[in-house]
């Protein structure tokens, strides 16, 4: 099985729709499937699974809740569509799935429908979905086995029994045609006791007469033509036996219909009472359901009421409760309110004896700092009168300096001219190079303009007259175009001519014409045979659309 393509929508984690081109990977012949933890690696090799044999392991395994499990949450709809040749001739097949959730209950998810195709010339054919099974040759156990390994089973494939592993070997490898051993010896020796007992029959017959023949002949034709007889009359028996079968079943269908007739008569007083007893219910119904009802909403309000009413007394019971002991906290916190003037006085003045405290460790730090910032700026005072006089020093040496050097903008200017000179000899090889290709280039491309000039049954100009050639170039170019516009028209005149011809020749008397509708045709369109011009006008469109093709390049390359 080669696959060619899937499509997937709302399975598992593929919420839109995805489609999957296996042409591409398998050009190469190696192709893999990577990803991380819940990607939906494993959910593309389940639809193939789910597709062809309507079967998947993951999550339950039947019932309505697979089709639950499978669906991915976000989406109402499944589809999966998968493509894959198989066999010897590369058939191509064919297996969609598709589902839809109940709108009305979310949890209601109903069955699947799968169908399967052949590919027959450029159309699907349908087919039954167990074909598939038999187009690929693997049932759903050893096409798991072999071809899609769930996670975690590799184990129990290695750890096969022997009758599953012959089994799957036989499906793998077709070896079922090598077990006809005892089927073959079986039906030998069953042969050889009928060919036995046939022999005995014919010695028990004896020899054979050429009158003997004669007799039995005659007697065959006697009996022949009293069977057919018998025939005959077993007919005529047979079609009184069916109308007689039918007069029985009529009578037994009319014995039936009187009895259920007299019991139903029978019945009718019941039925009469259950009608009176009906009608008695809807009148009570019309007369009093509706108070009825009203007497059960009351009674329902007045019980919400109650209930109400109780809730509201414990509420009352509990904030009377919460009030007294509120009232006993007020009275012990009372005084303390009273003197709380005299509280706020006292935390003021401590506040300020903390302030005045803190003020004093500041002052004491800032003195400290004070008398190490003086020591530190007289010795930076004395350093910066050493380095002024370094300065002076150094000012006098750089003079003396600059009396002795030379000229810089005169060496700078120097310096220029030599890295100049140096770059454009470097260039001259290929400067020269260049201009001998440009003189080459110059001479081809006036021999090549000469070419073309001779072409174009133009004849030689001198140089400045270049723009003149190109000109002329343009106007054969319009006039070709002109040319190109007459030839279109001819041909779709004769296009229509031919057409004309075609529903003339189709034309029958007593046929309704499909441009006109009429019946009769007296004076009927006779042309000649228009392929021949037809194609005489495409020859020399063709001809004439390469020379407007001619005529751009020229001008391209006079350009």
């Amino acid at each position: 099985m080669i696959p060619v393509q899937l499509t997937i929508q709302g399975l598992y984690s593929y919420q839109e729709k995805q489609t999957i081109d296996f042409t591409k990977l398998t050009a190469a012949n190696l192709f893999g499937i990577f990803g991380t933890v819940g990607s939906g690696k494993s959910s593309i090799l389940e639809a193939i699974t789910f597709a062809i044999y309507g079967r998947t392991d993951r999550l339950n395994l039947s019932g309505d809740n697979r089709y639950y499990n499978m669906m991915n949450l976000k989406s109402n709809e499944l589809l999966i569509d998968f493509v894959f040749e198989t066999g010897k001739e590369q058939t191509a097949y064919r297996a969609t799935v598709k589902g839809k959730r109940n709108g009305k209950n979310f949890e209601d998810v109903k069955a699947l429908n799968r169908s399967a195709y052949q590919k027959k010339g450029n159309e699907w054919m349908p087919i039954e979905a167990a074909e598939l099974e038999q187009a690929i040759g693997l049932s759903y156990d050893n096409f798991k086995r072999t071809i899609i390994i769930p996670q975690g089973q590799f184990q129990e494939f290695l750890q096969l029994g022997n009758k599953d592993r012959t089994q799957m070997m036989k499906e793998l490898f077709n070896l079922g045609k090598f077990e006809f051993y005892y089927k073959v010896t079986a039906l030998e020796s069953k042969n050889n006791a009928q060919k036995q007992n046939l022999e005995g029959q014919l010695q028990q017959l004896g020899s054979v007469d050429a009158e003997q023949l004669k007799e039995f002949k005659s007697q065959l034709e006697q009996i022949e033509n009293e069977l057919k007889e018998q025939n005959t009359k077993l007919a005529e028996y047979q079609k009184s036996e069916e109308e007689l079968r039918k007069l029985q079943d009529l009578a037994k269908r009319k014995s039936e219909a009187e009895k259920a007739y007299k019991s139903l008569q029978e019945q009718e007083p019941v039925f009469k009472q259950l009608e009176q007893k009906v009608s008695r219910f809807e009148q009570c119904v019309i007369q009093f359901k509706h108070l009825l009802d009203g007497v059960k909403l009351t009674s329902e309000k007045v019980q919400t009421r109650e209930k109400q009413l109780l809730q509201d007394e414990e509420k009352l019971k509990l904030q009377e409760s919460e009030i007294g002991t509120l009232n006993k906290k007020l009275e012990v916190l009372k005084p303390a309110y009273e003197k709380r003037e005299e509280l706020k006085q006292k935390a003021d003045e401590l506040g300020r004896l903390i302030q005045m405290k803190n003020l004093e460790q500041t002052i004491s730090k800032e003195n400290d700092r004070l008398q190490k910032g003086t020591q530190v700026c007289s010795e930076y005072e004395k350093n910066l009168e050493q380095l002024k006089i370094q300065k002076q020093e150094l000012e006098a040496l750089i003079k003396v300096s600059k009396g002795k050097m030379p000229d810089l903008e005169l060496l700078a200017t120097v310096k220029n001219w030599y890295t100049e000179k140096h770059l454009l000899e470097k260039e001259l090889p290929a400067i020269l190079k260049e201009l001998e290709e440009n003189q080459k280039a110059t001479s081809t491309l006036q021999n090549s303009v000469v070419k073309l000039l001779a072409e174009a049954g133009i004849g030689k100009l001198p140089e400045i007259e270049y723009s003149s050639i190109v000109q002329i170039l343009k106007d054969k170019t319009k006039t070709a175009k002109e040319k190109q516009k007459v030839l279109n028209e001819q041909e779709s005149h004769l296009r229509v001519k031919a057409q004309l011809k075609a529903y003339s020749e189709n034309l029958e008397e007593g046929a309704p014409c499909p441009l006109c509708g009429s019946v009769h045709h007296p004076d009927v369109l006779k042309t000649e045979d228009l392929n021949d011009t037809l194609l005489k006008l495409s020859a020399e469109k063709q001809a004439n659309e390469k020379e407007q093709e001619q005529l751009s390049d020229w001008i391209s390359r006079i350009n």
